[in-house]
């Protein structure tokens, strides 16, 4: 053989880096390092809701603390945790139990599942069902098929939260006994599950983390894992949240160019206050795109830049031989 490979070859397409999940940061108090974006720019767009603002509204102030998970035991992955005093995830057996969903009070609980186990007609929540709770399934073929799934699980969710929240305030009687006995109202709390709770499930809780709360996927991935230790985030899970990071960062950057361009008829700070002191933003607008003659006012001779544009990028670039000779030492 006269010549030999200059590098190493691999017979695999090359793999993008692994993203490594660090350990959370803890307090001296072993509670969870946990911080947000409160800048966020980012609205729920049905209601026209700031999320932080949103969530503190239809939790009544109580969807921020978030407990430790030192205490994790592995008879507990049988089970539902608490990822935030709305949100719970757990496998399908937390969805059956009975007992579990009325001790929580839980109202509504929403099945992450394949195409393939909706046709069988797995994964139901009778139990949910038969005591009135309500039920939402979100249906993939794949794994690939979860980021267009998210922002209609997210709409799922907060949509129920505004519906208990309404229906507090508005239309339940129970309430208004309630506030005379200076008892604080319940929130909706939904439980999200799959069949193990670790998989599809976690990633549609972590896109509701980072949709939610402006937090990158590891800041996400960390919330879930700390709260529910068996969560199982496999490398291409990863990327798909990377990618939906990625998604949700370019519609903040249009919401945040957006807002400077609209202009709101509701108040002076862009707000309106509605029965019951619940105060909502008036809904971004959608503005056009950018053209190309917006950003190129000169004129572009197709002959001149028919080649390099700029030739000078490559001047130093040294050359690359794919052999070497054998011979040579």
């Amino acid at each position: 053989m006269s010549h030999l490979p200059a590098h190493g070859w691999s017979y695999r397409v090359p793999s993008p880096p692994r993203i490594v999940i660090p350990p959370p940061t803890l307090y001296r108090t072993e509670m969870f390092d946990f911080t947000t974006n409160g800048s966020s720019v980012s609205a729920y767009e049905q209601n026209g809701f700031d999320n932080s603002d949103f969530l503190k509204t239809v939790t009544y102030g109580n969807s921020m603390n978030v407990d430790n998970a030192l205490n994790w035991r592995y008879e507990m992955r049988r089970e539902a945790q608490t990822i935030f005093p709305f949100l719970y995830l757990g496998p399908i057996s937390a969805a059956r139990d009975l007992d579990f969903l009325q001790r929580e009070g839980i109202t509504m609980v929403v099945a992450v599942r394949d195409t393939l186990s909706a046709q069988a007609k797995l994964l139901s929540a009778k139990a949910a069902i038969s005591a009135g709770i309500e039920s939402c399934t979100i249906d993939v073929s794949g794994n690939q098929e979860l980021i267009a799934a998210f922002p209609r699980a997210i709409d799922t969710i907060n949509a129920h939260l505004t519906k208990v929240y309404q229906m507090q305030q508005y239309g339940n009687g129970a309430l208004q006994s309630q506030r005379h006995h200076e008892v604080p109202p319940t929130p909706g709390k939904v439980l999200v599950f799959c069949e193990s709770g670790n998989e599809r499930s976690a990633a549609v809780v972590a896109a509701y983390v980072m949709a939610m709360f402006s937090l990158d996927l590891v800041r996400a991935i960390q919330i879930v894992q700390m709260q529910r230790f068996c969560v199982s985030f496999d490398d291409s899970m990863r990327y798909l949240l990377q990618s939906y990071e990625a998604i949700l960062r370019a519609k903040r950057d249009v919401a945040r160019s957006g807002a400077d361009k609209t202009s709101s008829s509701a108040g002076s700070d862009g707000t309106k206050v509605l029965a019951g002191n619940l105060v909502v933003k008036t809904p971004y607008q959608r503005v056009s795109k950018r053209t190309f003659d917006d950003t190129n006012d000169e004129s572009i001779d197709v002959d001149k830049h028919s080649g390099l544009q700029y030739p000078t990028r490559f001047e130093q670039r040294e050359g690359f031989a794919p052999f070497q000779d054998a011979m040579k030492p």
